[in-house]
C-alpha cells in the first residue's frame, strides 16, 4: 500500500510534475479540495509515500494519511497498513500479576485535616467560583468537551476563579488559618489563588471540603493545590465492589458522572501517587479494580506496582487517546467502556437505572437476564441499521470476556473502507448497539445471526 494508492481510492487523479525524490505528483487535496495544492512523493519513506497540502498544511506518511483523511486512530491506522505498533501504544492483555506476599505495602499516615477556618474560607471561595462558572460559556464548553456537562458541574460544585481584572488573587495566609511565611526580603508571603477552573475534593467519610485544586488559566503550573488542603485521593464512592483508578480529577468526575452506579472512581492527581488509608480500604475491598492510568510510559510503569499490591487490579486504559477526557472528546462511550471492564455476569439484565445498579452494588442478586434477541423482541433502529450494513459482507464480530472486535479480509476492507468505518462507528460508539452485542448469545456474530 502506498499514499498514491489511497489517493486514487478517492477518485482523485494526480499529475506527475517532477522527478524529485523519485517523482512528485500533485492534484486536489482529499480534505480541502483545490486543483493542484496536494503533493505526493510516492517513493519516499521506503516506497510507502509521503504527502503535503500547501493549503490545509496536512502532511505526513502513510499512517498519518489514514489519520488525517479517514479519521482512524494511530493503532487502527497501523493495523490497516500492517505495521507493528510502537511499544507505548500496545494495549496489553490482562495477565495475573506476580504478587510478593512476604512484603505487604501499607499506606502512609493521612495528612492533617484542614483547619476549620480554612474550610470556612475555602467553602466561600468555592461557592463564589461555582457561581462564576455557571455563567462562563467558554469554560463550560471546555468541560463539556471532556465529558463534564452542566449537571456534573453542579453535582461536583466545580468553579472558575476569574481573578480581579484578569489578575490572580492574593490573600493574607493568616486569614485562611495558615502559618505566616517570611520571605528573604522580610515581607510576609501571601496566599496565591490563581485564575482557573477550581476542583473541590471532599472527605469520603465526612463529606467535608478537604482540598481545592486549580487548573490554572496560565498553565504555569498546569495544576495548583491551594495551601492548607488535605492531600488524600479524590474518592467518588457509590458502590464498593468495583473501583476505577484515574490520574486526573476532571477525568474521574467525567467517568463517575456516567458510571457512578457501577463503580467508585479514585483520582490520584498523577501516575506516581499512592493511595492513602481511606482509598486503600476501599480498593482492598473491591472485587475488581480497573487501572485507567494515562495511556503512556508513566502510566504503564505505574500499573505494575498497582497489580503487585492489589491482586484484583487489571490494566484498563482509555479506549481512545491518553485518558478518559480525550476518549470522550473523540466520541467514545465512557459508560460502555467501564461496563466492558466488569465481569459479564454483573451486566446481565442490567440497565442504566441507578436504583438497579446501586442495589446490585450492595450485594443483591442481579435482575433477571435479558432474553436472547429474537424476532419477537423489538430491534432498536441502530441495530437494524447495522444489520443492513453487514448484509452480504464478510464482516464478523467476535466477543470474548475481555473485548469485542471486528474482522474483515484485508483486501475487502481496503476496497470498502467507507463501509467499514460506518460499521465500526456503530459497534464501538453507539451505546445501544454495543449493549445489544454484549447480550447476544453467540461469540461470533455475522449478518446472518445478528438479529435472531
Amino acid at each position: 500500500m502506498n499514499v498514491l494508492d489511497l489517493v486514487i481510492q478517492y477518485n482523485i487523479t494526480l499529475k506527475k510534475v517532477g522527478n524529485k525524490d523519485g517523482g512528485e505528483h500533485q492534484g486536489p487535496c482529499p480534505g480541502c479540495g483545490g486543483t493542484d495544492r496536494f503533493h505526493v512523493w510516492p517513493e519516499q519513506d521506503e516506497n510507502k509515500g509521503t504527502y503535503w497540502c500547501r493549503q490545509c498544511n496536512k502532511a505526513g506518511d502513510l499512517i498519518q494519511f489514514l489519520i488525517d483523511f479517514e479519521g482512524l486512530t494511530y493503532p487502527q491506522a497501523a493495523e490497516r497498513v500492517g505495521r507493528p505498533l510502537a511499544e507505548e501504544f500496545q494495549r496489553p492483555r490482562y495477565r495475573p500479576p506476580a504478587v510478593d506476599r512476604t512484603q505487604r505495602w501499607q499506606p502512609a499516615a493521612p495528612s492533617a485535616a484542614p483547619a476549620d477556618i480554612w474550610r470556612e474560607k475555602a467553602k466561600k471561595f468555592c461557592d463564589w467560583c461555582h457561581e462564576n462558572l455557571l455563567h462562563d460559556k467558554k469554560n463550560l464548553q471546555y468541560l463539556a468537551e471532556r465529558g463534564i456537562d452542566l449537571a456534573a458541574v453542579r453535582r461536583y460544585q466545580l468553579g472558575y476563579n476569574p481573578g480581579n481584572n484578569g489578575k490572580d488573587l492574593f490573600r493574607p495566609r493568616e486569614s485562611w488559618g495558615l502559618q505566616p511565611i517570611i520571605k528573604e526580603d522580610g515581607r510576609k508571603k501571601m496566599l496565591w489563588l490563581p485564575r482557573g477552573i477550581v476542583i473541590p475534593a471532599y472527605d469520603p467519610a465526612t463529606q467535608q471540603l478537604a482540598r481545592l485544586r486549580v487548573r490554572t488559566a496560565s498553565g504555569k503550573p498546569p495544576y495548583f493545590v491551594i495551601p492548607g488542603s488535605g492531600m488524600e485521593c479524590m474518592v467518588l464512592k457509590t458502590v464498593t465492589r468495583a473501583a476505577i483508578v484515574i490520574e486526573a480529577e476532571l477525568d474521574a468526575l467525567a467517568v463517575h458522572q456516567v458510571a457512578g452506579d457501577w463503580i467508585t472512581a479514585v483520582a490520584l492527581g498523577n501516575s506516581s501517587r499512592k493511595p492513602d488509608p481511606a482509598a486503600h480500604n476501599i480498593l482492598s475491598a473491591a472485587a475488581v479494580i480497573l487501572l485507567a492510568l494515562d495511556f503512556d510510559g508513566a502510566g504503564a510503569a505505574a500499573a505494575k506496582w498497582w497489580q503487585q499490591v492489589y491482586p484484583t487490579a487489571r490494566r484498563w486504559p482509555a479506549p481512545v487517546g491518553k485518558d478518559p477526557g480525550e476518549s470522550y472528546h473523540a466520541g467514545a462511550d465512557l459508560l460502555a467502556w467501564v461496563k466492558a471492564g466488569l465481569p459479564k455476569a454483573w451486566r446481565l439484565g442490567q440497565s442504566n437505572n441507578s436504583r438497579n445498579a446501586t442495589r446490585a452494588g450492595k450485594g443483591a442478586v442481579p435482575p433477571k437476564a435479558v432474553e436472547k434477541p429474537s424476532a419477537a423482541v423489538a430491534i432498536p433502529p441502530a441495530v437494524q441499521q447495522l444489520a443492513e450494513l453487514m448484509e452480504n459482507t464478510p464482516t464478523v464480530i467476535y466477543k470474548t470476556m475481555s473485548q469485542t472486535s471486528i474482522r474483515w479480509p484485508r483486501s475487502w476492507e481496503m476496497a470498502n473502507w467507507k463501509l467499514t468505518q460506518k460499521i465500526s462507528k456503530l459497534v464501538y460508539f453507539d451505546n445501544t448497539v454495543f449493549n445489544y452485542i454484549e447480550r447476544h448469545p453467540l461469540p461470533k456474530i455475522t449478518h446472518t445471526n445478528l438479529i435472531r
